[in-house]
C-alpha cells in the first residue's frame, strides 16, 4: 500500500536524491554548452584572426605593383592572401581600389601636386576628406591611376561541439586590409640616400634644360630633408676650380673643358654631394613651409647647371654615384640612383672610347644594383634612332631604350610607348615636354615609400 506523506513530514533521501540529479543534468547541460560554445567561439576567433593575417599578406603584396600594374596587382593579392588561408576560397575575397592623397593645408580639398603624380580617379572621383587625407574610389577599368589596394574576405566557421546545443556554424563577418603604395597623401617616410644624375649634354635644348630643372626641384620639394637625402650628379662632369655666380655663387654646375675630364674624380660627376639635416652637406634643401630653400647649395646647383660638351657618357656617372652612395650612405637607409638621358652614348674627344658604350653603362648598372643600389632610368625625348654604337656583344644594333629598360631595377623595354609609363617598373620614357616632372614625382615617391597597411578615412 502506497504511504501519503503528512504536510511538515520531511521527504526521503530516494526523492531529493532524484531532484539532485535532473538538476546536475541541468547545470551539466548548460556547463557543456557553454564550453562548447567557448571552444568552437575560440577556433571562430582563431579564424578570424588567420583572415586578418591573410587579407594583411594579400594587400601588402598586391601594393607592390600600385599605382600602374592593377590588373596583376589584383591577381597577386588573390593568390597570397589564399595561400596564406587554406580555409578560404576565391569567392570568399574581393579586391577593390581607391586613390589616396593628401590634404597638408587643411582646406578640405585634395592636393592638386598629388594628382596624377600619386593617382587619378579621373571621372570616377569621389572624394572624402579627413583628417589631412583624402580618399576616392578608384576604377582602373576605366583609365583610373589607383595607389591603394584593398581586400576583403569572409569565412564560415563549422563548429565542432556546439550543434550539440543546436548551434552548426559560426561567421568571421567580413575583414578588411587596405595597403598603400608611395607617399600616399604624406610626405615619404622611407629613409633615402639618392643621386639624381642629369643630362646636361648638347642635345639638350634650353627648353629641356627648363624641364629638367623644374623635375630635379619637384623631388625636392615631394621628399622631406630630414629623412631623404639627395645628391646631384651631372653628365658630363663639372668644374672644380670655380662655381656658379649671382644668386646661384658656390654651387658647381660648370661645364668641364677635355682637359679637366677623367673618370676617377668623383666630385666631377657629383659635384653636390648628399644635402639635408644632418646629411654631408648639411642643408635643407626645403624651408620649413614646404618651399625650396635658395640657399641651398643644391638649389642652386639645380637652377645653374649648364650644358657641357663632353659627349653622352653614361657608364662614368653611375659609376660615380655608386662610389660616392656607398662611401657616404647611411646604415638603413635605401640608396637610389635616378638617371635622366635624352640619348644614347656618344663619344667625343674627351675621355675613352670603352666608356661611351652601352655594355659599359650596363656593367656599372649592374654593379650598383649588386650593391643594393637602386636604379631608376628616365629616357627624356629618345626617338627610334637612338641606338647603341657598341660594334659588338649583346647591345650591338640594340636601341637606347633596351639599354636603360637593362639598366633600371627589374625592368623591361616596352620600346617608350605610352606603356612605358604604366607598367610598374623602373623604366620610363617619354617626350621631351613638362611632363618630366610627374615622372621625378612618380620616381620619388616609389624610392621613398615602399607598399604599407594603412587606415582609410572613413
Amino acid at each position: 500500500m502506497m504511504r501519503i506523506r503528512r504536510r511538515g513530514e520531511p521527504s526521503s533521501p530516494s526523492h531529493e536524491r532524484g531532484q539532485m540529479l535532473v538538476l546536475a543534468a541541468l547545470v551539466l547541460t548548460i556547463v557543456l554548452g557553454m564550453g562548447a560554445l567557448a571552444v568552437d567561439l575560440g577556433f571562430m576567433i582563431h579564424e578570424r584572426q588567420s583572415v586578418q593575417g591573410a587579407v594583411d599578406a594579400g594587400a601588402l603584396a598586391g601594393a607592390q605593383l600600385l599605382p600602374d600594374d592593377t590588373v596583376n596587382a589584383a591577381s597577386v593579392a588573390l593568390q597570397y592572401t589564399l595561400s596564406n588561408d587554406k580555409a578560404l576560397t576565391a569567392a570568399k575575397v574581393s579586391v577593390s581600389f581607391r586613390c589616396l592623397v593628401g590634404d597638408r593645408n587643411g582646406d578640405g580639398i585634395p592636393d592638386a601636386a598629388d594628382i596624377p603624380a600619386s593617382c587619378d580617379p579621373k571621372a570616377d572621383a569621389s572624394w572624402f576628406v579627413k583628417n589631412g587625407l583624402a580618399v576616392s574610389p578608384c576604377v582602373p577599368a576605366n583609365g583610373d591611376k589607383c595607389n591603394v589596394i584593398v581586400v576583403s574576405a569572409s569565412n564560415t566557421v563549422n563548429y565542432l561541439l556546439a550543434p550539440a546545443v543546436g548551434i552548426k556554424q559560426g561567421s568571421t563577418g567580413s575583414v578588411t586590409s587596405a595597403a598603400c603604395r608611395g607617399s600616399c597623401g604624406g610626405p615619404p617616410s622611407g629613409l633615402v640616400d639618392a643621386v639624381l644624375i642629369m643630362d646636361r649634354t648638347g642635345s639638350m635644348s634650353s627648353t629641356d634644360l627648363t624641364n629638367a630643372r623644374a623635375a630635379g626641384n619637384a623631388i625636392l620639394q615631394t621628399w622631406d630633408p630630414k629623412l631623404q637625402w639627395i645628391a646631384l650628379g651631372l653628365l658630363g662632369p663639372s668644374q672644380t676650380t670655380s662655381s656658379c655666380t649671382g644668386a646661384n655663387s658656390g654651387a658647381f654646375g660648370l661645364a668641364a673643358s677635355s682637359g679637366q675630364y677623367d673618370t676617377t674624380t668623383v666630385s666631377k660627376w657629383v659635384p653636390v654631394g648628399l644635402s639635408g639635416t644632418g646629411a654631408p652637406v648639411n642643408e635643407a634643401y626645403l624651408n620649413a613651409n614646404g618651399t625650396l630653400n635658395t640657399s641651398s647649395t643644391l638649389v642652386k646647383a639645380i637652377n645653374c647647371f649648364n650644358t657641357s660638351g663632353t659627349g653622352t657618357n653614361l657608364s662614368t656617372p653611375v659609376k660615380m654615384a655608386r662610389q660616392y652612395l656607398l662611401a657616404n650612405g647611411r646604415a638603413g637607409a635605401k640608396k637610389g640612383i635616378i638617371l635622366e638621358t635624352d640619348g644614347t652614348p656618344n663619344f667625343s674627344s674627351a675621355g675613352t672610347a670603352s666608356d661611351f658604350t652601352c655594355q659599359a653603362a650596363f656593367n656599372e648598372a649592374q654593379t650598383s644594383k649588386t650593391a643594393g643600389i637602386e636604379i631608376f632610368t628616365i629616357g627624356f625625348g629618345l626617338a627610334g634612332t637612338d641606338v647603341c654604337p657598341d660594334s659588338s656583344g649583346t647591345y650591338k644594333n640594340k636601341p637606347a631604350t633596351t639599354l636603360l629598360a637593362d639598366m633600371a631595377t627589374t625592368s623591361v623595354d616596352n620600346g617608350c610607348t605610352s606603356a612605358e609609363n604604366t607598367d610598374g617598373d623602373h623604366f620610363f620614357c617619354l617626350p621631351k615636354t613638362s611632363q618630366l616632372t610627374s615622372i621625378f614625382q612618380t620616381v620619388a615617391g616609389a624610392l621613398a615609400a615602399g607598399s604599407h597597411l594603412i587606415v582609410l578615412p572613413q
